[in-house]
């Protein structure tokens, strides 16, 4: 654990099964660790006092993975794109609210991140996404007048 705690650019602490409510099943937990694995990450699940012997001994700083309620599950991130595993992780905890997200750490920085900023950037799209965004944007004013002057006659 924590060798991958080493390799890793950044955590994400979640939450996939609370006290007294059902958890995630297998197909969505099965489902979840493919589609992170295709994007450079990998979904652990671990005891919490394993976990903090590992955040410990990789001196990561503050994380305290006993303070997450109910079974802890942990994303490591290897690849540069974070934004990438929070969409995952976002549209699976869509689907069943028993995957909850905690906090985050950038290791770079050892910077934690907030849960709040987890949900906020697991709605930006992708780069993708924002690159037709932008060319879009940027065609619309040819189109227009390439519209109005089609409009014209003679």
């Amino acid at each position: 654990m924590a060798e991958k705690v080493k390799r890793a650019r950044f955590l994400v602490f979640t939450s996939f099964s609370q006290r007294g409510k059902k958890g995630l099943d297998f197909a969505a937990m099965k489902e979840l660790k493919r589609n992170l694995k295709d994007i450079e990450s990998e979904y652990v699940v671990s005891k919490k006092s394993l976990l903090d012997l590992a955040l410990a001994k990789s001196s990561v700083g503050d994380a305290k993975a006993k303070e997450v309620d109910g079974s802890v599950g942990v994303v490591f991130g290897y690849g540069e794109d974070i934004f990438g595993p929070l969409r995952v992780l976002a549209g699976v905890s869509k689907k069943n609210e028993a995957l909850v997200l905690f906090s985050g750490m950038r290791l770079d920085g050892k910077k934690m991140i907030s849960k709040e900023e987890l949900v906020e950037w697991s709605s930006i799209p992708s780069r993708e996404v924002l690159l037709g965004q932008a060319v879009r944007m940027l065609i619309y004013p040819l189109w227009g007048l390439a519209s109005a002057l089609s409009q014209i006659k003679k």
